[in-house]
Protein backbone atom coordinates (compact mmCIF):
# COMPACT_ATOMS: atom_id res chain seq x y z
CA UNK A 1 0.00 0.00 0.00
CA UNK A 2 0.98 3.05 -0.72
CA UNK A 3 2.30 5.29 2.21
CA UNK A 4 -0.29 8.13 3.55
CA UNK A 5 1.00 9.57 6.86
CA UNK A 6 -1.31 10.64 9.48
CA UNK A 7 0.23 12.77 12.86
CA UNK A 8 -2.63 13.00 15.47
CA UNK A 9 -1.66 15.26 18.17
CA UNK A 10 -3.87 14.13 21.57
CA UNK A 11 -1.99 16.68 23.82
CA UNK A 12 -5.22 18.66 23.80
CA UNK A 13 -7.52 16.16 25.32
CA UNK A 14 -8.04 12.05 25.30
CA UNK A 15 -9.94 9.37 24.21
CA UNK A 16 -12.02 6.53 25.45
CA UNK A 17 -10.48 3.07 25.37
CA UNK A 18 -10.62 3.27 21.16
CA UNK A 19 -11.97 -0.23 20.50
CA UNK A 20 -15.34 0.98 18.71
CA UNK A 21 -14.27 2.97 15.55
CA UNK A 22 -15.78 0.90 12.61
CA UNK A 23 -12.94 -0.26 9.68
CA UNK A 24 -13.01 2.20 7.52
CA UNK A 25 -14.20 1.08 3.51
CA UNK A 26 -11.27 -0.25 1.22
CA UNK A 27 -9.29 -0.69 5.21
CA UNK A 28 -6.45 -2.67 5.22
CA UNK A 29 -5.91 -6.64 6.00
CA UNK A 30 -3.37 -5.83 8.48
CA UNK A 31 -2.88 -3.14 10.94
CA UNK A 32 0.53 -3.40 12.93
CA UNK A 33 0.04 -1.25 16.40
CA UNK A 34 3.05 -0.35 17.88
CA UNK A 35 3.18 1.43 21.25
CA UNK A 36 6.42 3.46 22.13
CA UNK A 37 7.78 5.46 25.08
CA UNK A 38 11.76 6.25 24.89
CA UNK A 39 11.87 4.13 21.94
CA UNK A 40 14.47 6.14 19.81
CA UNK A 41 17.65 3.45 19.84
CA UNK A 42 14.78 0.18 18.45
CA UNK A 43 11.99 1.99 16.71
CA UNK A 44 13.85 2.98 13.71
CA UNK A 45 15.06 -0.66 12.93
CA UNK A 46 12.10 -2.03 13.35
CA UNK A 47 9.87 0.50 11.22
CA UNK A 48 13.06 0.33 8.87
CA UNK A 49 12.34 -3.57 8.34
CA UNK A 50 8.63 -3.72 8.29
CA UNK A 51 8.39 -1.02 5.61
CA UNK A 52 11.23 -2.42 3.60
CA UNK A 53 9.46 -6.14 4.02
CA UNK A 54 6.18 -4.93 2.56
CA UNK A 55 7.33 -3.16 -0.12
CA UNK A 56 9.49 -5.86 -1.31
CA UNK A 57 6.81 -8.12 -1.01
CA UNK A 58 4.05 -6.13 -1.58
CA UNK A 59 2.32 -7.05 1.44
CA UNK A 60 -0.92 -5.49 2.69
CA UNK A 61 -0.36 -4.15 6.30
CA UNK A 62 -0.10 -0.53 7.55
CA UNK A 63 1.98 0.53 10.50
CA UNK A 64 0.78 2.58 13.25
CA UNK A 65 2.68 3.98 16.36
CA UNK A 66 1.50 5.08 19.29
CA UNK A 67 3.85 6.96 21.47
CA UNK A 68 3.57 8.15 25.24
CA UNK A 69 5.03 11.43 25.22
CA UNK A 70 8.70 10.58 24.60
CA UNK A 71 11.46 13.34 24.72
CA UNK A 72 13.63 11.32 22.69
CA UNK A 73 13.67 10.74 19.08
CA UNK A 74 10.71 8.04 19.00
CA UNK A 75 8.42 10.51 17.16
CA UNK A 76 10.63 12.15 14.64
CA UNK A 77 11.65 8.98 13.47
CA UNK A 78 8.15 7.04 13.44
CA UNK A 79 6.95 9.64 11.17
CA UNK A 80 9.57 8.99 8.92
CA UNK A 81 8.32 5.37 8.31
CA UNK A 82 4.42 5.01 9.70
CA UNK A 83 1.62 5.01 8.59
CA UNK A 84 -0.07 7.16 11.25
CA UNK A 85 1.76 8.65 14.46
CA UNK A 86 -0.22 9.11 17.52
CA UNK A 87 1.63 11.91 19.53
CA UNK A 88 1.41 12.92 22.69
CA UNK A 89 -1.59 11.43 23.93
CA UNK A 90 -2.36 11.20 27.70
CA UNK A 91 -3.71 7.89 27.63
CA UNK A 92 -1.02 6.47 26.27
CA UNK A 93 1.11 7.53 28.97
CA UNK A 94 -1.50 5.79 32.04
CA UNK A 95 -0.58 2.22 30.80
CA UNK A 96 0.64 -0.17 27.56
CA UNK A 97 -3.34 -0.64 27.33
CA UNK A 98 -4.54 2.29 26.52
CA UNK A 99 -1.60 2.77 24.13
CA UNK A 100 -3.18 -0.45 22.04
CA UNK A 101 -6.45 0.50 22.30
CA UNK A 102 -5.68 3.90 20.35
CA UNK A 103 -4.09 2.21 17.86
CA UNK A 104 -7.04 0.02 17.51
CA UNK A 105 -9.46 2.98 16.99
CA UNK A 106 -6.72 4.22 14.09
CA UNK A 107 -6.49 1.18 12.48
CA UNK A 108 -8.36 -0.15 9.10
CA UNK A 109 -7.20 -3.62 9.00
CA UNK A 110 -9.99 -7.09 9.31
CA UNK A 111 -6.78 -8.56 11.97
CA UNK A 112 -4.94 -5.88 14.54
CA UNK A 113 -1.29 -6.89 14.72
CA UNK A 114 -0.36 -6.02 18.35
CA UNK A 115 3.66 -5.68 18.95
CA UNK A 116 6.46 -4.01 20.49
CA UNK A 117 9.37 -1.61 19.25
CA UNK A 118 11.89 -3.58 19.80
CA UNK A 119 10.09 -6.96 18.06
CA UNK A 120 11.66 -8.51 14.65
CA UNK A 121 9.59 -11.17 12.56
CA UNK A 122 12.09 -13.16 10.54
CA UNK A 123 9.87 -14.29 7.96
CA UNK A 124 6.92 -11.65 7.99
CA UNK A 125 5.57 -12.79 4.48
CA UNK A 126 5.12 -16.50 6.10
CA UNK A 127 3.24 -15.52 9.12
CA UNK A 128 1.20 -13.57 7.55
CA UNK A 129 -0.03 -15.86 5.33
CA UNK A 130 -0.47 -18.54 7.74
CA UNK A 131 -2.24 -16.37 9.93
CA UNK A 132 -4.36 -15.54 7.34
CA UNK A 133 -5.36 -19.37 7.23
CA UNK A 134 -5.70 -19.85 10.38
CA UNK A 135 -8.66 -17.12 10.22
CA UNK A 136 -10.17 -18.39 7.64
CA UNK A 137 -11.73 -20.22 10.23
CA UNK A 138 -14.44 -18.06 11.78
CA UNK A 139 -13.62 -19.30 15.03
CA UNK A 140 -10.24 -18.76 15.91
CA UNK A 141 -10.55 -15.22 17.64
CA UNK A 142 -6.69 -14.80 17.70
CA UNK A 143 -3.13 -15.80 16.36
CA UNK A 144 0.17 -16.27 18.43
CA UNK A 145 3.81 -17.43 18.26
CA UNK A 146 6.97 -17.81 20.24
CA UNK A 147 9.05 -15.25 21.24
CA UNK A 148 12.61 -15.81 21.07
CA UNK A 149 15.43 -13.31 21.56
CA UNK A 150 17.57 -11.73 18.92
CA UNK A 151 19.93 -14.18 17.39
CA UNK A 152 23.28 -11.77 16.70
CA UNK A 153 22.70 -10.74 20.54
CA UNK A 154 21.94 -13.87 22.44
CA UNK A 155 23.73 -17.28 24.09
CA UNK A 156 22.96 -20.55 24.01
CA UNK A 157 21.28 -20.28 27.36
CA UNK A 158 19.07 -17.41 26.22
CA UNK A 159 18.15 -19.03 23.60
CA UNK A 160 16.92 -22.18 25.65
CA UNK A 161 15.38 -20.40 29.10
CA UNK A 162 12.87 -19.42 25.87
CA UNK A 163 12.46 -21.60 24.64
CA UNK A 164 11.29 -23.96 28.09
CA UNK A 165 9.39 -20.44 28.70
CA UNK A 166 7.51 -20.54 25.20
CA UNK A 167 6.94 -24.04 26.07
CA UNK A 168 5.18 -23.08 29.43
CA UNK A 169 3.17 -20.32 27.89
CA UNK A 170 2.09 -23.29 25.03
CA UNK A 171 0.80 -25.48 27.53
CA UNK A 172 -0.93 -22.39 29.98
CA UNK A 173 -3.27 -21.90 26.98
CA UNK A 174 -4.69 -26.11 27.78
CA UNK A 175 -5.31 -25.43 31.49
CA UNK A 176 -7.26 -21.73 30.83
CA UNK A 177 -4.32 -19.72 32.35
CA UNK A 178 -3.58 -18.19 28.61
CA UNK A 179 0.34 -16.71 29.38
CA UNK A 180 0.69 -14.26 26.40
CA UNK A 181 2.92 -12.13 25.09
CA UNK A 182 2.86 -8.32 24.14
CA UNK A 183 5.37 -8.76 21.28
CA UNK A 184 2.98 -10.89 18.98
CA UNK A 185 -1.03 -10.82 19.35
CA UNK A 186 -2.89 -10.79 16.31
CA UNK A 187 -6.75 -10.38 16.83
CA UNK A 188 -9.42 -10.44 14.73
CA UNK A 189 -10.76 -6.85 14.66
CA UNK A 190 -14.40 -7.54 15.20
CA UNK A 191 -13.10 -10.01 18.15
CA UNK A 192 -11.28 -7.46 19.78
CA UNK A 193 -14.08 -4.81 19.82
CA UNK A 194 -17.02 -7.81 20.83
CA UNK A 195 -14.33 -8.25 23.74
CA UNK A 196 -13.79 -3.87 24.30
CA UNK A 197 -10.43 -4.25 23.73
CA UNK A 198 -7.82 -4.65 26.31
CA UNK A 199 -8.50 -3.19 29.63
CA UNK A 200 -6.79 0.05 29.66
CA UNK A 201 -6.57 -0.31 33.72
CA UNK A 202 -3.98 -2.65 34.11
CA UNK A 203 -0.48 -1.03 34.23
CA UNK A 204 1.14 -4.95 33.43
CA UNK A 205 -0.82 -8.54 32.57
CA UNK A 206 -3.09 -6.66 29.85
CA UNK A 207 -1.92 -9.18 27.66
CA UNK A 208 -2.87 -12.45 29.78
CA UNK A 209 -5.91 -10.69 30.64
CA UNK A 210 -6.98 -10.02 26.40
CA UNK A 211 -6.37 -13.94 25.74
CA UNK A 212 -8.30 -15.03 28.25
CA UNK A 213 -11.50 -12.93 27.44
CA UNK A 214 -11.12 -13.87 24.01
CA UNK A 215 -10.95 -17.55 24.60
CA UNK A 216 -14.22 -17.22 25.74
CA UNK A 217 -15.55 -16.17 22.39
CA UNK A 218 -13.09 -18.67 20.12
CA UNK A 219 -9.89 -20.46 20.19
CA UNK A 220 -6.63 -18.88 19.89
CA UNK A 221 -3.60 -20.37 17.97
CA UNK A 222 -0.58 -20.80 18.85
CA UNK A 223 1.66 -21.26 15.93
CA UNK A 224 4.54 -23.49 17.15
CA UNK A 225 6.35 -23.17 13.50
CA UNK A 226 6.89 -19.52 13.68
CA UNK A 227 8.55 -16.77 15.73
CA UNK A 228 9.29 -13.43 16.55
CA UNK A 229 12.66 -11.74 17.68
CA UNK A 230 12.76 -9.44 20.50
CA UNK A 231 15.58 -7.68 22.61
CA UNK A 232 16.97 -8.94 25.85
CA UNK A 233 17.59 -5.54 27.07
CA UNK A 234 14.67 -5.84 30.56
CA UNK A 235 16.81 -9.74 30.83
CA UNK A 236 20.30 -8.04 31.07
CA UNK A 237 19.11 -4.91 33.41
CA UNK A 238 17.18 -7.36 35.60
CA UNK A 239 17.95 -11.16 35.15
CA UNK A 240 15.69 -13.95 34.28
CA UNK A 241 14.76 -15.19 37.97
CA UNK A 242 13.45 -11.10 38.63
CA UNK A 243 11.47 -10.81 35.47
CA UNK A 244 9.69 -13.70 35.22
CA UNK A 245 9.49 -14.07 39.86
CA UNK A 246 7.17 -10.38 38.65
CA UNK A 247 5.21 -12.17 35.67
CA UNK A 248 4.14 -15.00 37.99
CA UNK A 249 3.11 -12.23 40.41
CA UNK A 250 1.37 -9.83 38.36
CA UNK A 251 -0.75 -13.40 36.70
CA UNK A 252 -1.35 -14.58 40.70
CA UNK A 253 -2.61 -11.26 41.19
CA UNK A 254 -4.66 -10.71 38.25
CA UNK A 255 -6.17 -13.95 39.18
CA UNK A 256 -7.25 -13.04 42.69
CA UNK A 257 -7.69 -9.43 42.81
CA UNK A 258 -8.31 -8.57 38.73
CA UNK A 259 -6.00 -5.77 38.77
CA UNK A 260 -2.28 -5.41 38.50
CA UNK A 261 -0.34 -5.42 41.63
CA UNK A 262 2.39 -2.76 40.34
CA UNK A 263 1.30 0.98 39.45
CA UNK A 264 3.75 1.80 37.13
CA UNK A 265 5.31 -0.94 34.80
CA UNK A 266 9.57 0.37 35.20
CA UNK A 267 10.65 1.34 31.72
CA UNK A 268 14.15 0.01 30.72
CA UNK A 269 16.02 1.01 27.80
Amino acid sequence: MGKVLKVVDESSGTRGNGVQASQEAGGTNFSFIIPTRQEGEYIGRSLRYLTAVREEGKLDFEIIVVDGKSTDTTVQVATEFADTVIANSPLACVSIAHARNLGAEAASGTFLFHTDADVFVPDLPRLLGRTTDEFSDPTVVAVTAPVMPYPWESTRTDWLIHRLANAHFRSSFRYGAFFARGECQIVRRESFDAIGGYRGDLISGEDCDLFRRLSRIGRIVYMTDLCVYHSLRRFRQVGYIRVFSAYLREWIWMSVFHRSFIREWPVIR
